[in-house]
């Protein structure tokens, strides 16, 4: 699909002046490029993933790309906001005929765009759109339809809308897998998950209760359970705190691989743990969303960065 996909045609039909331009991006693949008054954000097509956000004022991006992602159909970009659907983590039922991807598919395909439009405040709005296919079926049995908006102002707002256009019912786990750029990730704090129990995934998921706020100098791979809708990113390094509100969620995973990960992930630099923070919108783990047939769900964040 990515070569059918006419960056031209695109900025035809979607394209507004001074405001969203379609462009090729790294590895060929068509990112949107906004650039308003509040905030300039790059989108790729491929993965419906935002890959950076910067409001006109601040001096470091909210996101974290590695400088060795992989930008090629068929792999998953490291870093940004990727989408994690229909199941997060290892895929359900793997087998070695039909090795499924983990994170699910929807984040090493092609998205298509739906609109592309200015609010009357100024904000520039995004909408993508995916739906089942032959393709998805061979790996997932569902047919569904995905909306995924995205907004772009002073601060960064995506939703993420599952709809069940089949006859069957399913279940899924999301997340929203936000790769967020911090100066130092030993020095930042993420507060509003005290006292909340999580999952601790390098430990066999064992149940632990979160004491303090959360600092980051070991590998962590937690999935909370019992969260708040609203969380702080403390980041002395870059003087400035991120604040993520939400809903539709019922967890928040925090990830770091740290050293020893990172050296093994050929998409990170060996220093890149350094670098970011991954504080996920989800429902992850025995937390799974049923959709009935002719129903929908929607999961939804809102990412902004204020003075420290």
């Amino acid at each position: 699909m990515g070569n059918k996909i006419n960056i031209q045609q695109l900025n035809a039909e979607f394209g507004i002046a001074n405001q969203i331009e379609f462009i090729a991006g790294k590895g060929g693949l068509p990112c949107i490029q906004i650039n308003n008054e509040k905030a300039s954000a790059l989108i790729s097509v491929y993965a419906g993933q935002v890959l950076s956000f910067k409001p006109v004022n601040e001096a470091e991006d909210l996101m974290f790309i590695s400088e060795n992602a992989y930008f090629q159909e068929g792999k998953a970009i490291k870093g940004g906001i990727p989408i994690c659907w229909p199941w997060f983590g290892a895929a359900p039922d793997n087998t070695e005929q039909l090795k499924k991807p983990d994170h699910g598919f929807v984040r090493n395909r092609f998205w298509s765009v739906l609109a592309a439009t200015t609010l009357e405040n100024g904000d520039s709005k995004i909408v993508l759109e995916f739906e089942d296919s032959e393709k998805t079926r061979e790996i997932w049995p569902y047919r569904f339809y995905l909306s995924l908006e995205i907004v772009v102002g002073d601060s960064l707002t995506l939703e993420l809308l599952t709809r069940n256009t089949g006859d069957q019912s399913f279940s899924i786990t999301e997340a929203l897998h936000s790769y967020f750029n911090v100066g130092d990730a030993a020095q930042a704090t993420v507060l509003g998950l005290e006292h909340t129990e999580y999952l601790d995934k390098n430990e066999d998921f064992v149940k632990v209760c979160q004491v303090g706020a959360i600092t980051i100098a070991q590998e962590t791979d937690h999935i909370h359970t019992d969260i708040k809708h609203k969380l702080v990113i403390d980041d002395p390094a870059f003087k400035r705190k991120i604040k993520i509100s939400s809903s539709g969620n019922k967890n928040v995973v925090v990830w770091n691989p740290w050293a020893k990960g990172a050296a093994e992930m050929k998409d990170l630099d060996s220093d890149d743990y350094k670098h970011f923070i991954c504080l996920e919108v989800a429902n992850a783990a025995a937390d799974s969303v049923e959709v009935l047939s002719n129903s929908e769900y929607r999961i939804d964040a809102n990412y902004s960065i204020v003075p420290r």
